[in-house]
């Protein structure tokens, strides 16, 4: 990390400020943690003659990029755990969990990273528990995949308690075959819960290497604040203590999480622990938030108004919701009452009606038209969905990775012509809603340069290109990613666009990426990141 003790000039760059009129410079003068000003490079040079001066050859200049839904603290643990992200079979998946197997202690848990998906493996499936157990047969082993699936192995379900007779639970299934025996497959936080309760869970000193860890992974790719969703008490105790250490060198606005649950026992809790939720506040760098709540699942798991194309519980058809309306309208009159931020993960084209439907609910005893609640993921929106979400003044977490990372399952579980309507980036920009850009990262890539490339073509890692007519270019995507995640955090007065008195996060980068064809966005290399007026990335 490199300090400025007088003004620093950047120049020779094209700085892109990402204001409403497009504004350029040539040059920008950082002091303190602050901008102060931008012009061209003779002007600036001249005005601060007694400036530090860094000559930039040509380099794009733009203001840090906002992640507005990323697990940084899951994406630096998953630095620990089984790596399957490069697996292209079942068996080598299972080769890595025997490598693992193999360093272990016997009987200690095997954990695999979140960032895998099935649907690159040859045989387009999930690997059994059978398989697992003949790879670890003497370790209870997990296989973590994104947010909403994990498989596990005979002994970890045996730790569980998790039976043949075991019932799912409400908004959730654990996967059987035809003849009623566990897969090892298993869907849903719900019923995933029971099985990764039993984990042995990280340190505070292994939480803040992690978050230290990712950090340094996000300003390299030119990401210098997150929005991090669903965190408990001690999850944002250790982010407090990275802050206190110096390993946290990104911005963060953390959401605590809130499971309002189906049941009316669960309602009557979540009102409970809404009530003892750690309030908003904090500072410019370190921030609590909204409260993040989630309505139903993801690919598999998600709540649908039609059935899906595959299943892998029949006895769902449509999917399950993780929330019943009455518990998640309770949970919303009493945020509104509170006058507290809330972000609602629905993914299916039925959870954004129910999310809907309690928003409106507690709008209407409650105005919640300056809050900024936030409608995470919406891939399966609909027409109807912007016009009501713009009545009621909600904004949007978008994350157009999950096409990139997830089409091959939306193929499968949703069919063709609902993947391609998955993720509508182009009815998103024509909505006139505020959208925030984001990757949910590390169920996709993190890279916001891979997310511009795929938004622009709407290719995918394993399914082609997905539902063409809904691209959107460069451009847009940068103003989600900057001006629309800050203002998602009601931060765009502060970050989000370059100009005089604005907070000094900024990145340079090239080729400019607004002068590169679709095919070529990924390609974008950054050279150079500043967090508070300090070089915290210098390549």
């Amino acid at each position: 990390m490199q300090h400025y003790p007088r003004p620093l000039i950047l120049h020779n760059a094209t700085i892109r400020t990402m204001d409403d009129a497009g504004t350029t410079a040539e040059a920008v003068a950082v002091s303190g943690e602050r901008i102060l000003a931008l012009g061209g490079s003779r002007e600036l040079l001249d005005r601060y003659p007694d400036a530090a001066r860094r000559d930039l050859r040509g380099l794009t200049v733009l203001p840090g990029l906002i992640d507005s839904h990323l697990h940084l603290l899951t994406l630096g643990l998953n630095s620990f755990a089984v790596d399957l992200s490069g697996a292209d079979s079942i068996a080598g998946v299972l080769a890595a969990l025997r490598a693992r197997a193999a360093t272990t202690p016997r009987a200690a848990w095997i954990v695999s990273s979140s960032r895998w998906h099935e649907s690159q493996l040859a045989e387009g499936r999930f690997p059994t528990r059978a398989e697992l157990d003949a790879a670890a047969p003497a370790h209870p082993a997990v296989l973590r995949r994104g947010g909403h699936n994990v498989v596990a192995n005979s002994t970890a379900l045996a730790l569980a308690g998790v039976t043949r007779a075991t019932a799912d639970p409400p908004g959730g299934t654990y996967v059987r075959d035809a003849e009623g025996e566990l897969t090892g497959h298993i869907i849903g936080a719900p019923a995933y819960g029971r099985v990764v309760a039993r984990l042995p869970q990280p340190d505070l000193a292994r939480r803040v290497e992690a978050i230290r860890v990712a950090s340094e992974k996000l300003l390299a790719a030119g990401i210098t604040g997150v929005i991090e969703p669903g965190l408990s008490a001690e999850e944002i105790a250790a982010y407090r203590q990275a802050r206190a250490e110096g390993a946290l060198a990104v911005r963060a606005v953390l959401m605590p999480r809130l499971a309002p649950g189906v049941g009316p026992d669960e309602g009557g809790r979540a009102l409970d622990q809404f009530a003892r939720l750690e309030p908003a506040g904090g500072d410019d760098f370190l921030r609590v938030g909204p409260v993040k709540i989630v309505a139903d699942g993801g690919v598999e798991t998600n709540f649908l108004r039609e059935p899906y194309a595959h299943t892998d519980d029949p006895a769902s058809p449509r999917g399950k919701p993780q929330v019943s309306p009455e518990n998640l309208t309770a949970v919303c009159h009493a945020a509104a009452r509170a006058g507290r931020q809330l972000g609602v993960h629905c993914v299916g084209d039925a959870a954004i009606d129910l999310v809907l439907d309690a928003f409106s609910a507690a709008d209407r005893a409650h105005s919640i038209r300056s809050l900024r609640w936030t409608l995470i993921h919406m891939i399966l929106a609909r027409s109807e969905h912007f016009e009501r979400a713009r009545g009621l003044g909600l904004v949007v977490a978008a994350q157009q990775p999950l096409v990139d990372a997830l089409g091959a399952g939306w193929l499968k579980y949703w069919g063709p012509k609902r993947a391609a309507q998955a993720m509508p980036l182009r009815d998103l920009a024509a909505s006139g809603l505020t959208i925030g850009g984001g990757s949910d990262a590390p169920v996709t890539e993190y890279s916001p340069w891979r997310a511009l490339w795929s938004a622009a073509t709407r290719a995918t890692a394993q399914a082609g290109v997905l539902g063409a007519d809904q691209v959107v270019d460069a451009a847009t995507m940068l103003r989600w990613y900057t001006r629309g995640s800050a203002a998602l955090s009601s931060d765009e007065s502060r970050r989000g666009t370059l100009a005089p008195g604005m907070l000094a996060d900024l990145i340079a980068a090239e080729p400019d990426p607004l002068k590169l064809p679709a095919g070529e966005l990924q390609d974008v290399q950054v050279r150079l990141t500043m967090v508070n007026g300090e070089t915290v990335y210098d390549a």
